[in-house]
């Protein structure tokens, strides 16, 4: 077989080849694709219209919390005087706030007073027997909360209704409560188009009780949702694809199907897109061949002549960096290949020198750290980049005069003169990780230093790579004096109690002191007692003001017991206030641990605010701790809701949280904290409910701390 054969076979063979794998691999990642695209946008859409659902409940919580906590109504259903009912509740009252349905319920379940309206006709209707049976139902009508109410579904006989209901107290939420508010709302087939009317997105939505108004479609999906999905997708045909929800009644069983129903825009244009692929690939393969066997029919045949003028013009010029043009595996291109391995070669030798010395240049000049070389017996400068020297603000020159003693604060250089450096310091443990530099004007940075030991020009030599993180350095300490005044201003509205109190306290002694005749054991039991309440008051201030100062990161013994017990004052207030029963099981005896008393007070009152948060009706906070293994366990248990399972592996994250108002910010902070004291802090759910928080921290030994060696510890 002739090369012009082989060559134009195996051209055609790759050519149909590749385009074959491209079209298959892109068809298929493109219907995925388009399939995923059509399916987020039916969930999304379909989200949209459940939000109006919500939207719809959350405005009648709204009207009923308006009426509900009101003088009038507080009155009225205890005495039903007509002329509540002939001020307030009238025809246009109905049609204002859109509403089928008033039910007055007394705590005895009596119906005070109750009026339907038919909203479509714009009149007064029979109330149906079916919503006097509302006021038997506890899930409707049972409140316990005078400042809380609930809202949801009710499948009534004539269509479901969505309602709320609301506590009848007075207009400050005092009770006792003397009834129920009850507001309804059809989803009549004219509601529910209003809404879709609304939203500009067709929709339905079907009775689970009565599977016979129910499409065929409707039918096969309603028993096909899983236990972790709340919406389904199905496409009805080529054109449309419905979105389908379940929504739930007020006890929690669903109730009604809705249906959402979309064209398969996104579905065709795909199709289009994998059309128009496959043709381009076609086109673009045709025309390929055909220039590949133009090329090589054009230039295989005078290949003999143009590799001889090629040698020729090599040899004239005595540029070795110049290669033939080789093409095939014949005699002719062997013959070549040889040709250009001997001046490989050639201009190998010439270049390496270069390349080496030229590369070594663009690295060190050009890079963003800064990068010096120094002698591993003196510690004298041999060179240092640009970036090196102004981080510094010495000029090279200036550089070459100094050693690594002149220029880094290091831990055991004390007593060290005229910059000289003891070898004990040039190993590169003492070297690496964060250290102080001290620059040519006298002010000082904060850089981590990375060493490695290399050869340079026939000796051994320090290589140290430097970061300035000053500016790091200053973030990281603004965002932990930030999240501390996060946590101040939660405990603030609380210490104002605690601080009137005793000054409440304080103003009636020295009245009964000075307004009226006592005897002098009294007076100096009054004066006792107010000095009682000065010192509880300096106390308490005393712990604010340390605790609102900015922490500072200085290395000593840290009492771990009084550390949380100074953190849980703080708290104290919030946690009587919602209710929260404390277990404090920390033993007086727990070993120190090295590290700074203001920064782990942080995390350990971080985390006691967080329980409060996840609380707010009352429970349980557990506070234990123990010595597993050497190491300092301290565990914060709650009886809380627990952590969305899907938080847990990105709770420590900065801008993660769970909290409406939250920043985010705490426990990323708090983890960081608990790292610089070489330990670490984990979360998980119970089985039985609720979240623990584990921190370990080492424990001192031998009256050094664990922090000593490790530069990353320093602040």
């Amino acid at each position: 077989m002739s090369l012009r054969l082989k060559t134009a076979l195996l051209v055609t063979v790759v050519t149909a080849g590749l385009i074959a794998i491209l079209y298959l691999f892109f068809a298929t990642t493109l219907t995925r694709r388009f399939s995923q695209l059509e399916r987020q946008e039916v969930e999304e859409e379909t989200r949209r219209v459940h939000a109006v659902f919500q939207n719809e409940l959350k405005d009648l919580g709204t009207r009923a919390e308006d009426w509900a906590p009101w003088d009038d109504t507080y009155q009225f259903i205890a005495d039903g005087n007509p002329e509540y009912i002939a001020n307030n509740l009238t025809d246009a009252v109905f049609v204002n706030l859109r509403l089928n349905l008033m039910l007055f319920v007394s705590t005895s379940g009596r119906v005070v007073y109750a009026k339907a309206f038919d909203l479509e006709a714009g009149r007064e209707v029979p109330v149906p027997d079916a919503a006097y049976a509302l006021a038997r139902d506890a899930a409707v009508v049972h409140h316990t909360d005078p400042r809380h109410g609930r809202t949801g579904l009710i499948l009534m006989p004539e269509w479901p209704m969505l309602f709320s209901s609301w506590p009848i107290v007075t207009s400050l939420y005092e009770g006792p409560i003397r009834g129920t508010l009850v507001m309804g709302r059809y989803l009549t087939p004219a509601e529910v188009q209003r809404l879709a009317d609304l939203l500009d997105i067709p929709f339905s939505v079907y009775r689970l009780d009565r599977p016979g108004q129910m499409p065929g479609d409707v039918l096969l999906v309603r028993f096909a949702f899983p236990d972790d999905a709340s919406i389904l997708v199905r496409p009805l045909d080529d054109v449309t694809v419905a979105g389908y929800a379940l929504l739930p009644d007020i006890h929690g069983d669903p109730a009604l199907i809705l249906r959402v129903q979309l064209p398969r825009t996104i579905y065709w244009q795909g199709e289009g897109a994998i059309r128009f692929y496959f043709f381009s690939l076609l086109a673009i393969g045709l025309l390929f061949g055909t220039l590949n066997m133009l090329l090589l029919e054009r230039f295989a045949v005078s290949r003999l002549v143009r590799m001889s003028a090629e040698v020729e013009a090599i040899g004239v010029s005595g540029d070795p960096s110049r290669r033939l043009q080789v093409r095939g595996r014949d005699e002719l291109s062997r013959l070549g290949e040889a040709v250009n391995r001997m001046l490989e070669a050639i201009h190998a030798a010439q270049e390496a020198r270069a390349e080496s010395e030229a590369r070594y240049r663009i690295v060190v000049e050009q890079a963003s750290e800064g990068i010096v070389l120094v002698d591993s017996r003196t510690g004298q400068f041999i060179e240092a980049n640009a970036a090196f020297r102004d981080m510094l603000g010495y000029s090279e020159e200036e550089l070459r005069q100094r050693t690594l003693g002149d220029v880094l604060e290091l831990e055991s250089d004390a007593g060290q003169e005229g910059g000289e450096v003891r070898p004990a310091l040039m190993e590169e443990a003492r070297l690496s990780g964060e250290q102080t530099c001290r620059r040519k004007d006298g002010s000082r940075i904060t850089v981590e230093a990375a060493v490695n030991r290399i050869s340079h020009q026939g000796r051994e030599v320090l290589c140290l790579l430097v970061r300035d993180v000053t500016e790091r350095k200053r973030m990281e300490q603004y965002l932990i004096q930030t999240e501390r005044m996060t946590a101040m201003g939660q405990i603030a509205a609380t210490l104002a109690h605690e601080i009137n109190n005793p000054l409440h306290s304080i103003w009636t002694m020295l009245e009964l002191i000075t307004e009226f005749p006592v005897g002098e054991a009294e007076k100096e039991q009054y004066l006792l007692a107010i000095r009682r309440e000065v010192k509880r008051l300096m106390t308490l201030t005393r712990q604010v003001l340390d605790f609102a100062r900015p922490p500072t990161w200085e290395e000593a013994p840290v009492n771990l017991a009084e550390t949380l017990r100074y953190a849980l004052g703080l708290a104290d207030r919030r946690l009587r206030e919602h209710g929260i029963k404390v277990s404090f099981r920390v033993p007086d005896d727990l070993p120190l641990v090295v590290g700074s008393r203001d920064q782990l007070a942080q995390v350990f009152l971080n985390l006691i605010l967080n329980a409060v948060d996840s609380m707010p009706d009352g429970g349980r906070l557990d506070i234990h701790a123990a010595v597993q293994q050497r190491q300092a366990v301290i565990t914060f248990t709650d009886t809380g809701p627990g952590i969305p399972p899907e938080i847990i592996p990105h709770l420590f994250e900065p801008f993660i949280t769970t909290k409406k108002d939250g920043t985010g910010l705490g426990l990323a902070i708090s983890q960081n904290i608990i790292r610089r004291h070489g330990g670490a802090i984990t979360a998980s759910n119970l089985p039985q409910g609720g979240a623990i928080f584990t921190i370990t921290l080492p424990i001192l030994e031998g009256g050094k701390g664990l922090l000593a060696d490790r530069p990353e510890g320093r602040g």
